[in-house]
């Protein structure tokens, strides 16, 4: 449930980001702007008129809320090339380009695309004054998403003064002065932030149905030491799973009042444990807790709520960067635990053979100690990198942990103790490998692996060299990749079963990038003697994909025939029933229509599923109508 992608709310943004231009109410003002001021200035009225551009829209709306802005962007070009350049038709689509890159993250994009239109439109012809403040309040809110925090307020600061009233919509003056805030927030100006806040009450009035704006003078109001007014503010926020305000009240309550962190550290406790959460309720009830266990002291809970924030792989940040954790914190925890265990054992620095012992033996009864242990030990001896074995008991260690992997890749590759992957020892940069292969970060997988050796002959060499075919096969090797998996084969008597599990997920990766021959090829090198059935069953099926993927259909239909009777008493199963269904398509395919067939009416007496049966009379109805048109067709 962690990882599960259909969690509801994982692919909205935060509500506390810099992104009320783009998605709020006001972005709607906003949207109005720029459609009526193109409107105004335009000089053929012919270019109002109701065309199939409004549907198109409306359909890049839904496919934004489906989570797919990506596809929506690429149709955006074909759809916008319609229209005249600069005419209100064609500046919608414009618009909807900005929020559509907003959507991907795309801020340098962003920013690009905006300079562009305000240096390519004519400004006497083609772009107004309103149109033009717009773009550019894109561009600043844009820079505060990359942090260029002094950019963005000098950009913020040329809006406000160097405008002209008349030419701004109402709906911009505050948005700006809501922007100058959150970017004295990221540059820790907090005393302007207030200064800055205040301004704002005095000029426009405190909308507290605004959630966005309610959570940034929260946040103001805790960075400048007053916590019991963010609560008391927070406190009127009436959403539901608001995860968001919900975690911000609970950090100003503990600022406010530190007594109430056990109980509210019980209370998380018993929110997260045992229970299925989104990725961002998850972070931001631990982060809660690790705020509750630092005023309570507790370095065990500390460390089991930082490893748990990350180790979620979460796309955006539940708050800004009042409140982040980094691996740092997670590197001091561990070291501050390992020296006590240190001292409390009487171990120097220098001799590492005790601290070697003291490690094996924790490592017995309690992995977390010797984590610690050897923690302590790569920070404060002879450098970091001295030590591979110890850092191989870390990784060891935390690979077996729920997201081990992802911890890992958050120790080593995003902290200040690494300056260079190259100096990893070997250990973890093939954890660092294999995570990257699991989150398809192929380049990053690519650029570890070209900095390390193949290991010494030994239990390592064959999942090394599969890890190596992988990633050949992602940078488009594949000649190299199939070589190098046949010369370990040859070098190979058996495989163990996890072996072959590994090899079986490159042949897989050979399917998904269309290479089928060679997927047929490496196939051939699998014995069939003494596999399971089970195992037997799915070479043989996926084996016959790649015949049908090459129009091979009679090969295809055998394989999954093959496929369909290869497990004792499981010829009827769904797997079984699924395998023959493929095949009667394949003799289909392969005009051998008798047998096509006999397969479908074989399968329609067992089968239980109605849309199956419904499938099936419909190839039987088209093997029919087939089998007509060739006898017609052998009798002219």
């Amino acid at each position: 449930a962690e990882k599960s992608p259909t969690q509801p709310g994982e692919l909205k943004k935060p509500r506390a980001s810099a992104t009320e231009g783009l998605s709020s109410d006001t972005s709607r003002a906003e949207t109005a702007i720029v459609q009526q001021d193109a409107k105004s200035q335009a000089a053929d009225q012919s270019e109002l008129r109701q065309s199939v551009m409004f549907e198109s829209l409306a359909q890049m709306n839904k496919l934004i809320a489906l989570g797919v802005p990506s596809l929506a962007l690429s149709l955006l070009d074909e759809e916008q090339n319609k229209y005249r350049q600069f005419s209100p038709d064609w500046y919608s689509f414009e618009y909807k380009r900005i929020l559509l890159l907003a959507a991907l993250d795309q801020w340098q994009a962003l920013i690009d695309r905006a300079q562009w239109v305000l240096e390519t439109a004519d400004p006497r012809r083609h772009i107004t004054e309103k149109i033009r403040l717009w773009f550019e309040t894109q561009q600043a809110i844009a820079e505060l998403q990359l942090r260029k925090s002094e950019l963005a307020l000098q950009h913020l600061q040329q809006l406000m003064w160097a405008s002209r009233p008349e030419h701004r919509d109402p709906s911009l003056p505050p948005l700006w002065r809501q922007l100058v805030i959150r970017a004295y927030l990221q540059m820790e100006r907090y005393d302007d932030a207030r200064r800055a806040l205040v301004r704002y009450g005095q000029e426009y009035s405190l909308n507290k149905d605004d959630i966005d704006w309610v959570l940034l003078q929260a946040q103001v109001l805790m960075r400048t030491a007053r916590p019991q007014q963010a609560a008391e503010l927070l406190k009127q926020i009436e959403a539901e799973d608001a995860i968001d305000v919900e975690a911000l009240l609970h950090i100003a309550q503990l600022q406010s009042n530190p007594k109430l962190a056990s109980k509210i550290n019980q209370q998380m406790r018993k929110e997260l444990d045992g229970q299925v959460l989104g990725l961002s309720s998850r972070w931001a009830k631990s982060y809660v807790a690790y705020t509750a266990s630092k005023i309570l002291k507790d370095e065990a809970a500390q460390v089991l709520n930082l490893e748990a924030m990350l180790s979620l792989d979460l796309k955006y940040p539940v708050f800004e960067d009042n409140h982040q954790v980094t691996a740092d914190d997670l590197w001091a925890l561990y070291n501050k635990q390992g020296l006590i265990i240190a001292n409390d054992a009487g171990l120097l620095f220098g001799n590492d053979a005790q601290w070697q012992a003291l490690s094996d033996k924790l490592m017995k009864k309690d992995p977390n100690q010797a984590l610690a242990l050897n923690a302590a030990l790569v920070l404060h001896g002879d450098g970091f990198m001295a030590y591979e074995k110890q850092h191989q008991t870390i990784v060891e260690i935390l690979e077996k942990r729920k997201n081990g992997l992802e911890l890992i890749n958050q120790l080593y590759l995003h902290s200040s103790k690494v300056a260079d992957v190259a100096v990893l020892p070997d250990e973890v940069r093939y954890r660092l490998v294999d995570y990257a292969l699991s989150e398809g970060d192929y380049y990053e997988a690519a650029t570890i692996m070209k900095t390390l050796q193949e290991p010494p002959e030994g239990k390592t060499l064959f999942d090394w060299r599969m890890r190596k075919a992988r990633v050949l096969i992602l940078q488009g090797e594949y000649k190299q990749s199939e070589d190098l998996i046949r010369n370990t084969f040859a070098q190979k008597k058996s495989i163990t079963r996890a072996e072959l599990d590994r090899f079986i997920q490159v042949v897989f990766d050979f399917q998904t990038v269309q290479q089928h021959e060679q997927a047929l090829n490496l196939f051939r090198l699998i014995s069939f003697e003494g596999l399971d059935e089970k195992l037997k069953r799915e070479i043989y099926f996926w084996r016959a994909e790649s015949y049908f993927a090459l129009k091979n259909y009679d090969r295809s239909a055998l394989n999954y025939l093959e496929s369909a009777q290869a497990v004792t008493d499981g010829e009827n199963d769904l797997w079984a029933q699924a395998a023959r269904f493929k095949a009667g398509n394949a003799l289909m395919m392969a005009e051998i229509y008798d047998d096509a067939e006999k397969v479908y009416k074989d399968l329609l007496a067992i089968t239980d599923s109605d849309s199956r049966k419904a499938l099936i009379e419909q190839n039987l109805q088209k093997i029919r109508l087939l089998k007509s048109a060739a006898q017609n067709k052998s009798e002219s």
